[in-house]
């Protein structure tokens, strides 16, 4: 047996290699697509079925496929910043993330934000399913925004949300509202 010293753990860790929040985020999406695949857990279930009146058991199959869908689209755009700069993966340190990927992160923010959006305006009060997709958006929602969410990652790097930038979210969330309406 070999023993291994506070040393070596601490050396090892220094080698370790510094992954961007962009990077953790995809690592925490890429799951969803073998996920909707997978069988529903009592578990899950029944957390669902006790947190939404309007839910039940027999509602599990198409609230699945609704949240999967949502998780995915939001990956989605994850993936489409990430792919307008090539080097966003290739930092060293929080500080060169925060620096760096702020703009990226601002962005991805900002879509996922709009995304949201457009399912609520979406969204029909009358529709059959309308109780399972509000649900799904809820779900989705604590999983990016809520307080154990995926935007707490963000302050692993100190990424600051300005008064610009919500300045900015705003404007962009009330021409996304502006268009759906104008378009009906």
């Amino acid at each position: 047996m070999t023993e291994v010293s506070v040393d070596d753990v601490i050396a090892e860790a220094a080698d370790a290699s510094y992954h961007t929040i962009l990077e953790m985020w995809r690592a925490v999406l890429a799951p969803a697509k073998q996920e909707q695949l997978a069988p529903i857990t009592p578990q899950w279930a029944n957390r669902i079925v006790s947190s939404y009146q309007e839910i039940r058991f027999q509602d599990m199959e198409s609230f699945r496929t609704d949240y999967f869908s949502k998780v995915l689209d939001l990956a989605d755009i994850l993936d489409e910043e990430i792919a307008t700069d090539g080097e966003c993966l290739n930092l060293t340190s929080a500080e060169e993330d925060s620096e760096s990927n702020a703009f990226h992160y601002l962005n991805v923010l900002i879509q996922w934000q709009k995304q949201f959006l457009l399912w609520e305006l979406e969204w029909d009060t009358e529709s059959p399913t309308a109780a399972v997709e509000i649900a799904a958006m809820s779900e989705v929602h604590k999983m990016f925004f809520g307080e154990q969410g995926l935007l707490g990652l963000l302050d692993q790097i100190k990424f600051e949300f300005t008064d610009e930038h919500k300045a900015l979210l705003v404007t962009v969330l009330e021409e996304t509202r502006q268009e759906v309406e104008d378009a009906r």
